[in-house]
């Protein structure tokens, strides 16, 4: 493989972490490190919404019925976790296939761990408006699309970029490389149609979304999958010079 920066080919042996002195590009640990680290407060700031909630009773409410009215919280709390641990998989998904990466890479990755950590917010705003009216709960439902909708491309940009700088290990199955690009392009847009889905009834919406988290639970399935689907003849591999 060519080296962008230094003009100089750079072998990468299958399995390797590849890197090393080539100008301009590092390691890819401290990206793992800094995400898991993201992550990880993402899920704990999830967890003071149900704390808050399991205090904040009223004094002529038994805790019976307090409990019983919780329920909200604890559904937008089941569904921001569920979110953010996809995110988390299909994140580690991507990076697993990152041999080294540059200045470029930590700004891409910057922005997707900005977006994770906001989703303790639409989390919070569906919680409080779930049992509201049914423009504050398709209101609050957009606002937690919207963000997921972001987020979703986030993924299909961080793996365009790793992939055209030539970030990723050579030996990849090119049918799983095409899958991967391909998978992440169709979530970003299947998170379009659930919007316009909430947009006219939020149930549809919901399931449409719960369909998705359940198929990017299992990213590598889905992405080999997808990309035999599209490969027809068999693909050439990738150099490695």
């Amino acid at each position: 493989m060519s080296d962008q920066a230094s003009g100089r080919a750079v072998t990468v042996e299958p399995g390797s972490d590849a890197i090393a002195d080539v100008e301009g590009f590092m390691a890819p640990e401290r990206v793992n490190t800094l995400s898991d680290g993201v992550f990880a407060i993402a899920l704990t700031v999830l967890t003071f919404d149900v704390v808050a909630a399991a205090t904040g009773g009223a004094d002529d409410v038994s805790l019976q019925q307090h409990l019983q009215q919780q329920w909200p919280t604890l559904v937008a709390y089941a569904i921001g976790f569920m979110t953010i641990l996809v995110c988390w998989v299909n994140h580690h998904f991507v990076v697993g296939f990152v041999r080294r990466s540059d200045a470029g890479l930590l700004w891409v990755n910057g922005v997707q761990l900005a977006l994770v950590a906001l989703v303790p917010f639409p989390t919070a705003v569906l919680a409080a408006y779930m049992t509201g009216d049914a423009q504050d709960r398709r209101t609050a439902l957009l606002c937690f699309g919207v963000v997921f909708f972001l987020i979703a491309t986030s993924f299909w940009m961080l793996w365009r970029y790793v992939d055209r700088r030539g970030l990723i290990d050579v030996h990849i199955d090119p049918v799983k490389a095409r899958g991967i690009g391909v998978g992440y392009g169709l979530a970003s847009l299947w998170t379009v149609c659930c919007l316009l889905v909430a947009l006219v009834s939020v149930i549809p919406a919901l399931v449409m979304w719960t369909l998705m988290f359940l198929v990017f639970a299992v990213p590598a399935r889905f992405t080999q999958v997808t990309g035999r689907r599209l490969s027809g003849p068999t693909p050439t591999p990738r150099s490695t010079q």
